[in-house]
């Protein structure tokens, strides 16, 4: 199984590769229409390369990383 930096490498190339295709698709006038899909894709490509590029290495807040939950337990009184 391939790591995560080793997947945002992948995505990296990809969202290359749907660059130059969306520019060549502008040069040969396409309709905007036409580029949409294609622009909204690279979007996504993109921000997904970013997220795992950075996964290790980005702090997350406390609410999506899980810091300080603890498990409750039958003593404890309710919040």
């Amino acid at each position: 199984m391939a790591t995560m930096k080793e997947l945002a490498a992948e995505y990296r190339a990809a969202s290359a590769k749907l660059a130059m295709r969306v520019a060549e698709k502008k040069a040969a006038g396409a309709s905007p229409a036409e580029l949409r899909p294609l622009q909204e894709a690279l979007r996504d490509i993109r921000e997904i390369q970013r997220l795992m590029d950075g996964y290790y290495d980005v702090p997350r807040s406390a609410g999506i990383a899980a810091v300080g939950w603890r498990a409750w337990r039958v003593n404890d009184e309710k919040h």
